[in-house]
């Protein structure tokens, strides 16, 4: 009798470990919301964990540029403590890469700014910045003009290496992205290994994956395009 009264004690331990992790994870993330993105960012690493937006041709494809061409990476006003990360990535071997792109935001001067705050940043090796991330960009731009609108998760997973002089910003071990096209109900999945070196002839194709593959891997669960995890508000606009 007694060792089974141990044996369910070692469970329900066990299970409320996890809770306690669930739980201290989701305080150190806090929901931003901007004008055309919400971000869930980590306090502790410095970084989004995800960034959600929906994308429609008339927040980018406009005859000017609505913001300032002289626009910088800066603190979300919102979260200044966390994301006052400018000389953090002064001096490294990663990039100040955006989970949504500012090209994305052309048409609105206050999106298009707050596209280069950190709580939209996360640290990438240049040649994949530069290369296979921006491609998305574009990518997911076109099937918002052909299907008039698509819906975008970015986040990253993991722990591959730190940077910074006053915080420690993690780099991620991977990065990912989800382009949900509500109108046939398709998911398109990528997902990187944010590491040196890249393939100069590596392409998009070699990175798709089934949206199982993206929910192991970050912990989310998707369902008519919206995204469920222990730190997410479930709304339909996240």
């Amino acid at each position: 009798m007694q060792k089974i009264i141990l044996k369910g004690t070692s469970k329900l331990l066990a299970v409320m470990l996890i809770a306690l992790s669930f739980s201290s994870y989701g305080q150190d993330i806090v929901k931003v919301r901007n004008t055309n993105f919400t971000s869930y960012f980590s306090k502790s690493q410095h970084i989004p964990v995800l960034v959600v937006y929906s994308l429609t041709p008339d927040m980018f494809n406009c005859s000017k540029l609505k913001g300032d061409h002289n626009v910088r990476l800066s603190a979300d006003p919102q979260l200044t403590d966390a994301s006052d990360l400018i000389n953090d990535y002064k001096s490294t071997l990663f990039e100040d890469a955006p989970m949504m792109a500012p090209n994305e935001n052309n048409c609105d001067k206050d999106a298009y700014t707050e596209s280069y705050y950190f709580t939209n940043i996360m640290p990438m090796p240049r040649n994949l910045h530069k290369g296979l991330w921006e491609k998305l960009h574009e990518k997911e731009m076109l099937k918002a003009k052909k299907y008039k609108k698509v819906k975008v998760f970015a986040g990253t997973v993991g722990r591959n290496w730190v940077i910074g002089h006053n915080n420690n910003v993690i780099v991620p071990e991977w990065a990912w992205k989800v382009i949900y096209i509500p109108s046939t109900d398709e998911y398109l999945c990528y997902q990187f290994h944010n590491i040196e070196p890249y393939n100069a002839k590596d392409n998009l194709a070699n990175h798709k994956v089934d949206i199982n593959t993206i929910e192991s891997l970050a912990g989310v669960r998707f369902v008519n395009g919206i995204i469920s995890a222990s730190y997410v508000t479930s709304t339909p606009n996240n």
